[in-house]
């Protein structure tokens, strides 16, 4: 009797503990840090080697869903708070994009700007960054991304002639735009970017900042998405990452004379689409 009891409690027990709900996983920060300045119109500060900046961005979940910080430039509403209680603490964040992967950023802490602007200096090490990377506050949600591919001189020949038909409306020049072969979950993909860098004469502000996702198909450049701000905008690739639920991102930074946010590109039903835009610091 003693031992049938025992099993039915067993039973039981186990029951509820089956009819449990499951603990939710927490989102992680996704940080961007880069040795050419994160945002800001106009020439970049290059840091030395293991000094780079790094600015929070956004919360991803383990599904693959962006969500903001609490903080809202502009407005500054909830700045205060993000502040006192992540802001002025320190970070370790891991490099999850191809440029830098799998090096430690440590993030002081820091303080809102004027223009409730949150970056600032940290050290890396354990890899080498060259430009820009993007990092994460826990690294078991992402895979090894695809390394960026450099087109080869046929190749950039055929996509200027393919984005010259183009020059009338929106662009003034083919010649000094910097174009980036991309993969997104299996979908190939052209980046064609000039930021203030990208520039052959910086001081020539005639022409036009441009950012665009397309296609090159039957010889034409098909224009996926583009940035409709050409005269007074930047921007430009920070990094790609990947999800071992197979989700990949673009990640870029957008500058403007008064402001700067974070854009978030991804794959939907194979089409390219802007997934979040926000972060950043704004007047």
């Amino acid at each position: 009797m003693n031992r049938l009891l025992t099993m039915f409690v067993f039973v039981e027990l186990a029951l509820a503990s089956d009819q449990q709900p499951e603990q939710t996983a927490l989102p992680v920060m996704i940080a961007a840090v880069s040795r050419d300045a994160i945002g800001g119109l106009g020439p970049s500060r290059r840091t030395k080697s293991g000094i780079v900046e790094a600015e929070p961005l956004a919360f991803l979940s383990p599904s693959g869903e962006w969500q903001a910080l609490p903080c809202k430039p502009g407005t500054g509403e909830g700045c205060k708070k993000f502040a006192r209680e992540y802001l002025s603490k320190k970070h370790i964040y891991k490099v999850i994009s191809a440029d830098g992967i799998g090096a430690t950023v440590h993030a002081p802490p820091v303080t809102l700007s004027e223009c409730f602007g949150y970056s600032g200096d940290g050290t890396y090490s354990g890899a080498r960054i060259e430009k820009s990377a993007i990092a994460a506050s826990s690294s078991d949600i992402f895979a090894p991304p695809t390394p960026p591919r450099i087109v080869t001189a046929s190749e950039a020949i055929a996509i200027r002639r393919a984005l010259r038909p183009l020059v009338p409306k929106r662009l003034d020049t083919v010649e000094d735009l910097r174009i980036m072969p991309l993969q997104l979950e299996s979908t190939d993909l052209l980046i064609v970017q000039r930021a203030y860098a990208d520039n052959i004469d910086p001081k020539n502000f005639i022409r036009k900042y441009v950012f665009m996702i397309g296609r090159i198909e039957e010889g034409q450049f098909h224009v996926l998405q583009t940035k409709k701000n050409m005269d007074d905008e930047e921007e430009r690739v920070l990094g790609t990452i990947r999800m071992k639920n197979g989700k990949e991102f673009l990640i870029t930074t957008v500058s403007d004379p008064e402001s700067q946010l974070f854009r978030v590109y991804g794959v939907r039903d194979a089409h390219v689409v802007l997934v979040f835009q926000g972060g950043g610091s704004s007047c």
